[in-house]
């Protein structure tokens, strides 16, 4: 059993079964949520509800991997001069610089690799902002390799998805920004904010107040999208202007293999798609020490973003 993240609680579950394997009885007075209380207890060695660790498992299991958290900290890979918004609440709902950092760093990687898969080299990247977990702000100054495990945790691959037709990543877009308020949960029970994009490669404009787009459990429209306004890439190519697709050649971009896979509801409908050989961590990494030369520079990734996506009413 398991509950919310972070390892705030854990999930208990007791049940009693008869001998042919049926379930005949839920404790629903002992099963539930479990406090897992740290910290000091009012001056008492331990808290009522203190999950006390078992002595062979913090032996054989979290010594060692905090031991490997330890060196990953100790790893030292770049400076940033600029703090990094990777909150939840901001990157599910707009852009922050800790998104473009993402979302550029598996964009450059993709470019790096495409060749030697022999798919064609993406210009533009989307990381769902669900795949980003460290829900902090990382402060101006020494960046370590542990920060970027933090920051994309999953072992994601970094994935290329080939000509996309535009009117097809349209709809893509009108999915990353379908689940950005409460009103759009009441809508459609199968809203996520993770699916919220951070950009690389391009630029878009989308209204809040307009339809977003719904899509059933099988991933058929319900309802038409109509929130994205404007798509340019950044060599200039206007993909959407006016809520209107631009008749032209397709796209293709770089992500993870979660949405390639239609995580989050992302809308790909199968498409192939191909893995290059490194994780989004690995990517990041990379990016930050020869792509960047280990300084993320504050005018590269302002605070608040630099305008990639706008917000209208």
């Amino acid at each position: 059993m398991t509950t919310s993240g972070e390892y705030r609680y854990v999930g208990r579950l007791i049940t009693r079964f008869d001998a042919d394997g049926n379930l005949i009885e839920i404790d629903e007075a002992l099963s539930g949520p479990v406090r897992v209380a740290t910290g000091d207890c009012n001056g008492a060695p331990v808290c009522d509800d203190t999950v006390m660790p078992d002595p062979t498992v913090q032996a054989m299991v979290v010594d060692p991997v905090q031991a490997g958290l330890d060196s990953l900290d100790a790893d030292v890979i770049a400076v940033s001069e600029v703090d990094l918004d990777g909150t939840r609440d901001n990157v599910r709902t707009q852009e922050t610089n800790e998104g473009n950092l993402i979302a550029d760093a598996l964009l450059w990687q993709a470019v790096q690799e495409a060749a030697d898969y022999g798919v064609g080299a993406p210009l533009i990247a989307i990381q769902n902002g669900g795949g980003i977990r460290n829900n902090t702000v990382i402060p101006a100054g020494d960046i370590t390799a542990l920060d970027t495990f933090d920051m994309v945790p999953f072992g994601n691959f970094v994935a290329i998805v080939e000509d996309i037709p535009r009117e097809h990543f349209k709809e893509i877009l009108e999915n990353a920004v379908a689940c950005t308020h409460r009103d759009d949960t009441s809508a459609n029970p199968n809203c996520g904010t993770g699916r919220f994009p951070q950009i690389a490669g391009f630029t878009f404009e989308w209204s809040a107040s307009a339809d977003g787009l719904i899509l059933d459990l099988d991933g058929n429209v319900v309802q038409e999208g109509a929130r994205v306004k404007t798509v340019v890439l950044d060599d200039g190519t206007v993909i959407v202007e006016n809520g209107t697709v631009v008749p032209g050649d397709p796209i293709t971009l770089a992500t993870n293999d979660f949405s390639a896979r239609g995580g989050d509801q992302s809308p790909y409908r199968g498409m192939p798609f191909t893995i290059i050989g490194a994780t989004d961590q690995q990517a990041l990494q990379t990016y930050i020490e020869d792509g960047l030369g280990g300084v993320i520079s504050a005018d590269q990734y302002p605070s608040g973003g630099e305008g990639r996506i706008v917000r209208l009413p």
